[in-house]
């Protein structure tokens, strides 16, 4: 079973607290959920609205139709009726009323006299709605508010539960999780997996959606060691965490595709000196400041030729928030590896997506140095014959002096111009994008063996792909979804064992030129046949796929 709470009112009405607070209460109650955030680019105002999907099995898509609206003002109760499932119900603070519309306003909720009491009386409803204990209200509170107001809070929901107790609600079927559940999005995944990888320096300049990996790495710093510093722009960013590195450092940078624009040559300045740097890029819709708060997964492209010349490179794209947390961890192994660049592409979607999921498996992590320290007679930092490792700290021994440039080099670091020198270096550089295959994951293929179609996702559309095509085989259909995380390089035989004689390829991307389905044909030499795009800022869901599949399998 699912429901779909939608929460819908101007930036500084309290969306996210509410929302905090009924997330929270769902995963108390043992059930799952995913909740994504549909804001606009102001700090106070505007139209924004958090969508909450919630269900006693994993979720992996939000539905757009709302089974439950909490209006917060005026203009979100007139929005709600084009947001709503049939026999939908609405809750608003304002005086309305009318069919499935149900108004918080009350003498008793005026008496409280405070400026949330609105919003919180709204968490009241949708616990109410949910089927939940009213005992569940009183753990709505915060410890940077005062005793009184958190009083004066649950006095409000206490109000907005009544209202609703009698409405009949969801028979969930409550099951103890198999493994603990822990909440979290996208970025905070990605700042746990730097620092469960032993990163010890982040720097960034703010840059929505990506400032919430740096904000919590911020918050950790004493804990973890780490060191986060806010550069004055981000080409600083880039090499402050390149400086770091080149010194022994795990360091990592992040930002989105403005940002990305300007780190672009000092990307290259971290390929040709062979520093192991890792980058997360965070992508919204362009070009320019595009919609800052939005989502699209239009940057791939751009990431895999970025910068000028020919060097090795590594990219991954999340297709998950657990997910998240362990790609940032293996980013940090394959950068100090093979020490290339690894670039990590999430985007707004999942950066923005609360999701309870299973508590990360740490044991089975192993942080790989592949640092060397003891003295080295006729140290060769970059050893043309080398492809892993051979790195040492500077200054460790008076045998091991490292130079390091952004030119053509010896293996000793000296600058050259020579043919030999030119071309062992690019030779090796080649050799090495040869070798990363060897250690990237394979896609994942979901859905039936014996599938007529196809679809082919990457990132964070893969868990909607997902949830589409278990809809589409519960109604007879016959498909299956290979998703991708470990985007580049790619092997050419990827997809032989894959394309069976007479299925339908069906490429799904949030872009308008599948950017991903270009590379696949490039690398493999395979055309997908139809393609599924979304490129309004808003994320795919499953619902929408599989229309569109419906249409697909229909001619």
């Amino acid at each position: 079973m699912k429901k779909t709470i939608v929460i819908a009112g101007a930036a500084g009405e309290g969306i996210n607290t509410a929302a905090q607070f009924v997330e929270r209460m769902v995963k108390e109650k043992g059930l799952y959920f995913l909740s994504y955030k549909n804001y606009m680019s102001r700090v106070r105002g505007g139209y924004n609205f958090t969508t909450l999907t919630v269900s006693d099995i994993p979720v992996h898509s939000i539905c757009e139709e709302a089974d439950f609206f909490l209006a917060l003002n005026d203009e979100a109760t007139q929005s709600a009726r084009a947001h709503m499932a049939p026999n939908g119900m609405i809750a608003t603070t304002e005086a309305r009323t009318g069919e499935g519309i149900v108004s918080l306003k009350s003498e008793a909720l005026a008496a409280i006299k405070n400026k949330n009491s609105g919003t919180m009386a709204g968490v009241g409803a949708i616990a109410a709605y949910l089927g939940f204990d009213k005992e569940n209200l009183s753990h709505l509170e915060q410890a940077k508010w005062s005793e009184a107001i958190n009083q004066q809070n649950a006095e409000a929901a206490a109000l907005g539960y009544d209202l609703f107790k009698a409405v009949e609600h969801p028979a969930w079927q409550l099951k103890t999780p198999e493994k603990p559940q822990i909440m979290l999005n996208g970025n905070t995944a990605v700042a746990l997996g730097a620092i469960a990888a032993g990163a010890g320096f982040y720097c960034a300049y703010p840059m929505a959606p990506s400032t919430g990996i740096m904000a919590y790495l911020m918050k950790k710093q004493k804990e973890t060691h780490m060191l986060v510093e806010q550069a004055e722009d981000e080409i600083a960013a880039m090499m402050a965490a390149i400086g770091a590195a080149s010194n022994g450092v795990r360091a990592m940078t992040g930002t989105s595709g403005g940002g990305f624009s300007l780190m672009v040559e000092a990307l290259g300045f971290a390929a040709v000196s062979e520093v192991p740097l890792v980058a997360c890029n965070v992508q919204r819709p362009g070009p320019a400041t595009g919609l800052p708060t939005r989502t699209e997964q239009a940057d791939l492209l751009f990431t895999l030729f970025a910068s000028q010349g020919e060097f090795a490179r590594i990219v991954l794209a999340p297709t998950s928030v657990s997910d998240a947390f362990y790609t940032t961890f293996r980013a940090f192994n394959l950068a100090e590896k093979y020490q290339v660049p690894v670039l990590i592409l999430t985007d707004q979607y999942l950066a923005d997506s609360t999701v309870t999921t299973d508590r990360f498996n740490t044991e089975a992590l192993k942080i790989e140095r592949y640092v060397q320290a003891a003295p080295i007679d006729d140290y060769k930092r970059y050893d043309f014959e080398s492809y892993i490792g051979n790195r040492k700290y500077p200054g460790i021994d008076s045998q091991s002096v490292i130079m390091t440039d952004s030119h053509v080099h010896d293996v000793y670091g000296h600058v050259s111009e020579a043919k030999d020198v030119t071309i062992a270096l690019k030779k090796k550089m080649m050799h090495k994008m040869t070798m990363i295959l060897s250690d990237l994951n394979q896609p994942e293929l979901v859905g039936v063996s014996d599938y007529t179609h196809l679809l082919i996702a990457w990132g964070s559309t893969a868990g909607v792909v997902r949830e589409a095509v278990q809809l589409l085989n519960d109604n007879g259909q016959k498909t299956a979804a290979l998703c991708f995380s470990d985007i580049y390089p790619m092997a050419e035989n990827v997809l032989d064992d894959y394309m069976k004689p007479g299925i339908t390829l069906v490429n799904v991307e949030g872009n308008a030129t599948n950017q991903f389905g270009k590379l696949l044909r490039m690398e493999t030499g395979v055309k997908y046949t139809h393609s599924i795009n979304r490129y309004d800022g808003r994320p795919f869901t499953a619902k929408g796929i599989m229309q569109s599949m419906e249409v697909i399998i229909n001619e």
